[in-house]
């Protein structure tokens, strides 16, 4: 089920928090247990059994390496059980998302086909099993190094897992993040929380289906195998994508993060404007930033980050970032996207890439993502490769304007642009300047957020609605 979906904005969520509400509080963690099982079952069918069974194992796992940790003459058989956990949460990742991909790169190398043989399995990847698979590993990983403690009640463990505002595309929210909230005792219900919650979500639907959506079909547009690109249009899909992707998925994380907080729990923020970076070291620590703590604590860190000789450095920042490529799918493309990223951050911590020597702001930090956007969202390395033979220029079928591009220039797109521009350019000073102004007044915030809903519920009733891009990750 998707958020911005009609069965959910006017049934699930409305009906949700009416129970929720209403409900004794001691009622109110089986609730939220119950209706999440029942949310991702509509989604995810049969294959919940494979979160389910996870779930389970790593519980019992856990409780394990948290006995052997007690004494440090068991520490080795706490690794060996610790490698068992990691072993066991990602099996199913790489047997679901991962073995077509293997199957295509021993091809590629070898020439041995077996891509024919997996087909014929007929996989199906589970939903959000990238990011419940991710929290399991952060929980293993943090009881192993005695952070926390494992958690005894397999009722409050299967909550912070199943927890629907971020079951499926996150934020990655670790356990410790949540542990004491997770005690209905100590979650309290307060006003302040249920009005800042409801406006955050009502702001992220904003985004994904009044911003991001109506670029997004832009983007579809230019990416058909018979649309004839010329130099504007690719540009413009590459500027409607970049923006797309942000609102979509920072709109979907505010929704999460709104819904949490209407039940008293407390995520972590996931965006800081990324586009307002000054450096692609900082675009990484502003843009899905749970996911790059995540990869910096859990593997960069582990491998020796920055401690170790010069070379072992950028050895270790390569491995996350092909990590981190991978992770958002299992395609050459998405290969191409991270080790770009890791080229400039490489270039920029040797010295060589200093774009605040420009005196441009954050534009070039924008370009760098807009280019990169493109190998992301292209549906193979041909696709990508002509559309950016077609940005520069050196593609000489592809001419810089056809009259059929006044069709791409719909003065809804450029507003919405223009727009975009404003709110992820905007210095942040500037920016956050305007925001406090407006959260100091909450009866005005009220009215923003009530517009908001009416215009998105009529956008939703219009035109249908799209699933979230990190949906399929």
């Amino acid at each position: 089920m998707v958020f911005s979906s009609p069965g959910f904005l006017f049934l699930f969520f409305p009906c949700f928090y009416a129970l929720y509400f209403l409900l004794p509080k001691t009622w109110r963690n089986g609730f939220i247990l119950l209706a999440s099982l029942g949310f991702y079952l509509l989604g995810a069918g049969a294959l919940t059994i494979v979160a389910l069974v996870l779930l389970a194992a790593n519980f019992v796992l856990a409780g394990v390496i948290g006995k052997l940790r007690r004494r440090e003459a068991d520490r080795p058989r706490a690794r060996l059980v610790m490698a068992l956990a990691l072993v066991l949460n990602l099996t199913p990742l790489i047997a679901y998302k991962y073995l077509g991909f293997l199957a295509q790169l021993l091809a590629d190398l070898t020439g041995v086909a077996m891509l024919g043989h997996v087909a014929k399995l007929g996989l199906v990847l589970p939903l959000g099993i990238s990011f419940y698979v991710f929290h399991f590993l952060s929980y293993q990983a943090d009881v192993y190094a005695r952070r926390i403690a494992p958690e005894r009640s397999l009722h409050k463990f299967a909550i912070y897992i199943f927890l629907f505002p971020h079951l499926i595309a996150g934020p990655v929210v670790r356990f410790a993040e949540v542990k004491e909230q997770l005690d209905i005792k100590r979650r309290e219900l307060v006003g302040s929380d249920v009005f800042w919650g409801l406006n955050l979500f009502i702001i992220g639907l904003a985004k994904k289906l009044l911003i991001a959506d109506p670029l997004g079909a832009v983007v579809d547009i230019t990416h058909r195998p018979d649309f004839a690109l010329t130099t504007y249009s690719a540009w413009l899909a590459a500027f409607c994508y970049s923006f797309q992707i942000y609102f979509d998925f920072s709109g979907y994380t505010d929704m999460a993060i709104g819904m949490a907080r209407m039940m008293g729990f407390r995520f972590p923020r996931n965006f800081n404007r990324p586009y307002a970076a000054d450096s692609v070291t900082e675009f990484w620590q502003r843009w899905h930033m749970t996911l790059s703590r995540f990869f910096r604590d859990y593997v960069y860190i582990p491998l020796g980050g920055n401690r170790g000789s010069t070379f072992s450095t950028y050895r270790n920042l390569f491995i996350v970032f092909g990590l981190c490529a991978l992770w958002h799918g299992a395609a050459y493309t998405f290969l191409v996207w991270g080790i770009g990223h890791g080229v400039l951050i490489a270039l920029e911590r040797a010295g060589v890439l200093d774009s605040a020597k420009w005196r441009l702001g954050s534009l070039p930090v924008f370009l760098f993502a807009t280019v990169l956007w493109v190998p992301f969202r292209a549906d193979s390395m041909e696709q990508s490769g002509k559309l950016l033979r077609v940005m520069f220029g050196r593609e000489p079928s592809a001419p810089l304007w056809t009259h059929a591009n006044v069709m791409l220039a719909d003065p809804k797109v450029i507003f919405l642009l223009a727009l975009s521009t404003l709110i992820c350019l905007a210095g942040d000073r500037v920016f956050l300047r305007l925001r406090n102004m407006s959260f100091r007044r909450p009866k005005l915030v009220g009215a923003y957020s009530l517009v908001l809903y009416v215009v998105s519920c009529l956008a939703v009733v219009e035109g249908g609605f799209n699933p979230f891009i990190y949906f399929q990750f």
